[in-house]
C-alpha cells in the first residue's frame, strides 16, 4: 500500500504551523510607496514547482501568503502553457502541457514509466506524478488547466488578494504562425529568426517567421481577441502583466530594417529627438513590444475592464529607460532582480538603486527577487534575506516588491524576513533577531547560521542535476556538521527536519565528490581506479535519505518533484558511469515516449525503472525511427512494448542517456522479443545481425506462441572502447524487438 502524502502549507514553518509567526506580522497600512504590492510569485514549468500542484495546494499557497501578509499572488505562463488559449478567425492557438513525468517536456523534464519505483519512490501513491489537471484525456488538457486556475484565481479574489498574470507575448509558442497567418499580409510582417533555443521556434538554422501588427486594424483585433480571452477565463485578474524575454525570440532579436516601414520612420523619428535612446538595451525591441503593450491597454479599456490594470515585465532592469520611452506612461514595470537589492551583488549599489528610482520617481517599478534560483542555487536553504530591505526598497522608489520561487520548502524563513522588514513595526528587521523571534524548537542562532551559510546547490533546467563541479566540499561537510550540533538533542519535527537535511546534504557532496573523482580517473583512462571508488558509491541511498527526511511533517509536492528529478537528472550519470566502467549492464526498453514540440529546452530522455529498480532507458520512434507496437496481454513487462519496422535498422548500444564508449572487453547481450500477432510459424522472420554473429529468427516458432518473451543471446567482444551494433533486417513481415541488455563479464581487475 502507498504511503498516504500530506502537503504542508507554503510558509508552514517545517510542519510547526503558521500561528508560530503569521500573527506577529504586521500588515503594512501606513507606507503609501510599499503598501500596494507585496506579491508571491510562483513560476510555472518544473516538476519541483506549481506546474504539479492541484487546486488545495494552490489554495494553501494563497491562503499562507495573505496570513504572512503578502497582499496578491502573481502567475507566469509561457507560450505554451494549457491554462492561455484564444480562438481567432477560426483557429485556436496550439498549446502544450503542464508537465508531467509522462507528458510535456518543459525545461529538461524527464519521463519514466512509474515513479512509484524510483528511489525514495514510497513517497507517491500513482504511478504518474504531476497536477490532476495535467492527466486527463489529451484533447481535454487545455480546458482542464484553465478549470484549475480560475477556481485558482476564483479563491484569491475571494480572499481579497490581488492576481497579477504575466503573459508571454514575444517567444515563437506565443505568436503561433496557423492564427497570425490568417492575418491579410497587410496585417502582419516578416521576420528572420533562429529556430531551435528558448524561443519557441523549431528546427534547424534561420526561418521566416511571421508577427501580426497591432498599429492596422486586422492585427490590433488579433490582440484584442487574446485580452478578451484571457480576462474572460480569469475574471479575477488585477493587472494584466505582459511579458517578455531578454532575447533570443521573434521580437526581441527584431531588427529595426525588418520593421513596418511606418515604424522604421516612427523610431528613427525618436532616436533623432533623444540620441541616448538609440543606445538604451534592446531599443528597437522595446519600441516594438510597445506596440504591442499599447494594444493591450487599448482593448482593456473598449472591453470596458477598467479594474484591471497593465504591467510590462521581464528578467533584469536593463528595459526600464527603453520601457520608460516606449511604453504608455502609466503602466508598472516589473523587473525580476537579479542583484539590484542583493546583499552581496555587484550590482547592488546606491548608484544602481539611484537607476530604479529615476524611473520610479514617475511610474510604478516592482522589483521581483528570488528565493532561489535555476542556476545552481536552486535547493539547501534559500538566499540570505536582503539586510535593510525597506531603506533599500524606498532609495529605489520602488513601489512594492515581490518574490519568485518554485518550490516552497524550506523558503519559509526568507519570506517571513523580507515582509516583516517592511513592516511597520519591525522595519529592516535584523536576520539574526528575525531568527530568535520565529526559533520555536530550534536555536535561533542555528536559524542564522543555516540561512548565512548552509551551501546552494542545483538546478532544474538542464539534463544535469549538477551542471558544474562541486568545489570546497570538506568546508561544506564541516559546517553541516558544526550546524548540527547546534541542533544538540533537540526532538521535534522542525528540528529533525533540519537534522535530515543537513545529513542530507553531507551525504550528497560526499556521494558527488565520489562521482566526480571517478568520472575524472575514467576520463584519463584509469579505469580500474575509478572503478575502485565506483565500488563504495550509492547515490540511491541519498535519494532514499531525501525523500525520508523531506516526510517529516508531510512532504511536499516540490519535494516529490525533486525526488524525480534527483532519479532522472543525478543518479542515471552514475549509472552511465558504472556502464562505462564495465561495472553495471547496459539496458534498454524498446516503448513509446511523449514528445512535445512546444516545449522549450525540452527534456530528451525516458527512463524505465523495473521492479528491482533496475534503470532502462527507453528509446521509441522518436529516438530509432522505427514505429512500436503495444502488447498488452505479454506476461513479461518489457514483452508489453516494443519497436517494429519493415526496413533494416541499427540500433547502438552503449552506456545510457549522453552516450559514452564501452571499455573493450568481453559481452553477453540478451535481445528480449515477442511477437504479438502471429498465429503461426513464418508470418514473422528478421534477420539480426551482431558483429559477426548472423541468426535468421522466427519468434512465433521460437517461443512455441504469440505474446510469449524470446531471450536471443549472443556473446560479444569490443576490442577497443567504443559500442555495439544490432542490426534488424526484415524478411517476412516486420521485424521487431522489445528490449536489449548488454552484461559485462567480469573478470578480476575488470572486464
Amino acid at each position: 500500500m502507498a504511503k498516504q502524502i500530506y502537503t504542508i502549507p507554503l510558509f508552514l514553518l517545517f510542519a510547526i504551523g503558521l500561528h508560530l509567526f503569521a500573527s506577529d506580522i504586521p500588515v503594512v497600512t501606513s507606507d503609501r510607496s510599499l503598501d500596494s504590492n507585496r506579491l508571491v510569485f510562483d513560476w510555472h514549468n518544473f516538476l519541483s514547482g506549481c506546474s504539479t500542484w492541484n487546486l488545495p495546494d494552490w489554495n494553501r499557497w494563497t491562503d499562507d501568503a495573505q496570513k504572512l501578509g503578502y497582499n496578491g499572488i502573481m502567475v507566469h505562463a509561457y507560450g505554451n502553457n494549457p491554462m492561455v488559449s484564444f480562438t481567432f478567425n477560426g483557429k485556436t492557438k496550439p498549446v502544450g502541457y503542464l508537465s508531467t513525468t509522462a507528458r510535456g517536456r518543459d525545461w529538461s523534464t524527464m519521463h519514466v514509466n512509474d515513479v512509484r519505483r524510483l528511489f525514495g519512490g514510497w513517497v507517491f501513491d500513482k504511478p504518474v506524478f504531476g497536477a490532476d489537471a495535467a492527466q486527463v484525456p489529451e484533447e481535454q488538457r487545455a480546458d482542464a488547466a484553465r478549470k484549475l486556475m480560475q477556481a485558482v484565481f476564483a479563491h484569491a479574489g475571494k480572499q481579497g488578494m490581488n492576481v497579477f498574470f504575466a503573459n508571454d507575448v514575444d517567444t515563437g509558442s506565443a505568436n503561433p504562425q496557423e492564427l497570425i497567418l490568417t492575418l491579410p499580409e497587410s496585417a502582419r510582417f516578416p521576420v528572420t529568426t533562429k529556430a531551435g533555443g528558448l524561443s519557441g521556434v523549431h528546427g534547424e538554422g534561420s526561418c521566416q517567421f511571421w508577427l501580426a501588427n497591432p498599429d492596422t486594424a486586422e492585427g490590433y483585433e488579433y490582440y484584442k481577441a487574446q485580452v478578451a480571452a484571457l480576462l474572460a477565463d480569469y475574471p479575477q485578474i488585477t493587472t494584466l502583466v505582459v511579458w517578455f524575454r531578454s532575447g533570443g525570440t521573434p521580437w526581441m532579436d527584431l531588427k529595426v530594417s525588418e520593421m513596418p516601414a511606418a515604424w522604421q520612420a516612427e523610431y528613427n523619428a525618436a532616436v533623432a529627438h533623444k540620441p541616448e535612446a538609440g543606445k538604451y538595451w534592446h531599443a528597437p525591441n522595446m519600441f516594438a513590444i510597445g506596440k504591442i503593450v499599447r494594444s493591450c491597454d487599448r482593448a482593456l479599456k473598449e472591453l470596458r475592464h477598467a479594474r484591471v490594470r497593465l504591467a510590462a515585465g521581464t528578467w533584469g532592469f536593463a528595459f526600464l529607460p527603453g520601457a520608460d520611452l516606449f511604453f504608455p506612461s502609466d503602466i508598472p514595470l516589473i523587473g525580476l532582480d537579479y542583484g539590484v537589492l542583493h546583499n552581496d551583488s555587484k550590482l547592488a549599489t546606491a548608484e544602481s538603486r539611484q537607476k530604479l528610482a529615476e524611473v520610479g520617481a514617475h511610474r510604478p517599478i516592482i522589483p521581483v527577487i528570488w528565493a532561489h534560483h535555476d542556476d545552481g542555487t536552486y535547493i539547501g536553504r534559500p538566499f540570505t534575506p536582503y539586510s535593510e530591505f525597506y531603506t533599500k526598497l524606498s532609495e529605489a522608489k520602488a513601489s512594492g516588491f515581490g518574490i519568485i520561487h518554485w518550490t516552497t520548502r524550506p523558503l519559509d524563513l526568507f519570506f517571513a524576513s523580507h515582509i516583516r522588514q517592511v513592516s511597520e513595526k519591525t522595519r529592516n528587521e535584523p536576520l539574526r533577531t528575525t531568527c530568535e523571534q520565529l526559533s520555536d524548537g530550534v536555536p535561533g542562532e542555528y536559524l542564522y547560521r543555516w540561512l548565512t551559510e548552509a551551501p546552494q546547490f542545483a538546478r532544474e533546467t538542464s539534463d544535469h542535476f549538477i551542471d558544474r563541479k562541486l568545489t570546497n566540499i570538506p568546508a561544506i561537510v564541516a559546517g553541516c556538521r558544526g550546524r548540527l550540533a547546534l541542533l544538540g538533542t533537540s526532538d521535534n519535527e522542525r528540528a529533525n527536519y533540519f537534522r535530515g537535511l543537513e545529513q542530507f546534504i553531507i551525504a550528497f557532496y560526499q556521494t558527488h565528490e565520489q562521482f566526480q573523482n571517478a568520472e575524472a580517473l575514467w576520463k584519463k583512462g584509469d579505469l580500474a581506479g575509478a572503478r575502485a571508488i565506483m565500488t563504495n558509491c550509492h547515490p540511491e541511498v541519498v535519494i532514499e535519505e531525501f525523500a525520508k527526511f523531506s516526510s517529516i511533517g508531510g512532504i511536499t509536492r516540490g519535494e516529490q518533484g525533486l525526488v524525480v528529478s534527483l532519479n532522472t537528472r543525478w543518479l542515471v550519470y552514475f549509472i552511465r558511469l558504472r556502464q562505462a566502467l564495465g561495472m553495471e549492464p547496459i539496458r534498454y526498453n524498446f516503448a513509446p515516449t511523449s514528445h512535445d514540440k512546444l516545449a522549450q529546452a525540452g527534456g530528451r530522455f525516458t527512463y524505465h525503472f523495473d521492479a528491482e529498480h533496475r534503470v532502462w532507458q527507453t528509446l521509441g520512434a522518436e529516438e530509432t525511427g522505427a514505429e512500436t507496437f503495444s502488447a498488452p496481454s505479454a506476461k513479461d513487462e518489457i514483452a508489453r512494448h516494443g519497436l517494429e519496422t519493415d526496413k533494416p535498422i541499427t540500433l547502438t548500444l552503449q552506456p545510457i542517456a549522453h552516450k559514452a564508449p564501452l571499455p573493450a572487453g568481453m559481452y553477453r547481450l540478451r535481445l528480449l522479443a515477442t511477437d504479438p500477432s502471429s498465429t503461426a510459424a513464418g508470418q514473422r522472420v528478421f534477420e539480426v545481425q551482431v558483429n559477426d554473429h548472423h541468426e535468421r529468427v522466427d519468434l512465433f516458432a521460437r517461443a512455441g506462441g504469440a505474446n510469449r518473451l524470446v531471450e536471443l543471446m549472443y556473446p560479444v567482444t569490443v576490442h577497443t572502447p567504443g559500442s555495439v551494433e544490432v542490426r534488424l533486417m526484415p524478411i517476412t513481415g516486420k521485424a521487431l524487438l522489445c528490449g536489449a541488455v548488454l552484461e559485462p563479464e567480469v573478470k578480476r581487475g575488470g572486464i
